[in-house]
Order: C-alpha cells, then sequence, then structure tokens
C-alpha cells in the first residue's frame, strides 16, 4: 500500500488550515479521539480551504455539480485527546484529471504530527452521474490560482 502521509501527489498546491477542538462526544473510554472522528477533521480542512479560496461545497453546487468522496485514507501517528486543540492542514493539488484531490496533516500545539491522510473527490452532475472530463468551472479555477500555488 502506497503512503501518501504529508508528501504532496503533484508538485503544485494551494493549502489552507483551521484549529479544531476536540470535543467530549469525539473521544473514547480512553479519553482519546475514536478513529472515524479525524475524517470530520479533515472535513473541517476541506471547509476551511473552499471558505478561504472560493470552493465551497455552495459553489461547486451553484456550477451545477456535486464532488462525493470516493476514497480516503488516515495515518494515525499519535492520539489527540480531550479538550486539546489540534491544527488541521488541508493542501489541495493541481490536477488535470476530473477530481479533486487533498491531502491533510494535524499537528498539536506542538507541531507534533497527529494524523496525515488524503481524500479524492469526483465530480457528479446533479443527477448523480460520474463526470469525467474536468468541469470547466474546477479548471477555471485552477487557473485563477495558479499564481498562488506552491511549487513543494
Amino acid at each position: 500500500m502506497r503512503r501518501r502521509r504529508w508528501s504532496p501527489p503533484s508538485r503544485r498546491s494551494l493549502e489552507a488550515e483551521t484549529l479544531v477542538r476536540v470535543r467530549f462526544q469525539e473521544v473514547d473510554a480512553l479519553r482519546v479521539v475514536w478513529h472515524g472522528h479525524y475524517l470530520t477533521y479533515f472535513e473541517e480542512g476541506r471547509t476551511a480551504f473552499g471558505r478561504c479560496f472560493g470552493l465551497a461545497y455552495q459553489d461547486i453546487l451553484d456550477a451545477g455539480y456535486i464532488a462525493p468522496l470516493v476514497h480516503v485514507e488516515v495515518d494515525y501517528l499519535a492520539p489527540a485527546v480531550m479538550d486539546q486543540e489540534v491544527k488541521v492542514r488541508a493542501r489541495l493539488h493541481d490536477t488535470d484529471a476530473a477530481h479533486i484531490a487533498f491531502t491533510y496533516i494535524l499537528t498539536d500545539e506542538f507541531e507534533r504530527t497527529l494524523a496525515t491522510g488524503y481524500s479524492v473527490q469526483a465530480f457528479t452532475d446533479l443527477k448523480g452521474e460520474l463526470v469525467l472530463t474536468q468541469p470547466a468551472f474546477y479548471g477555471e479555477f485552477l487557473e485563477r490560482q495558479r499564481p498562488e500555488m506552491v511549487e513543494r
């Protein structure tokens, strides 16, 4: 199995970050975050990215598309605990493909890596039919953002 950790699948990327405080209902009996909640933290990262750069779910919908998750990976490296503030960084990767690819890194207040991940969202039309070519609105979004993208 190929591990992405925080190494980008492409050279050009754009990044946003947000802070999440671990809530009581997200921890198990050992007071560490239950593994499934890391996907929620990734979602927080994608949402922050969308607000920051104009690629929110509503923007995708307004363009006539839906972008469901079709693949996700998580590497758990250290536990997050109750009431801890976690930084979530979501990195969008430049691609000509008909999908959105993000990598994630979750760190604690000491910049220790807690988890890394990767997700892919496919495009469908509003009826749920898979779109096999990159939608024009997404290509235009990437083109506008390319001057801001960082070589990794």
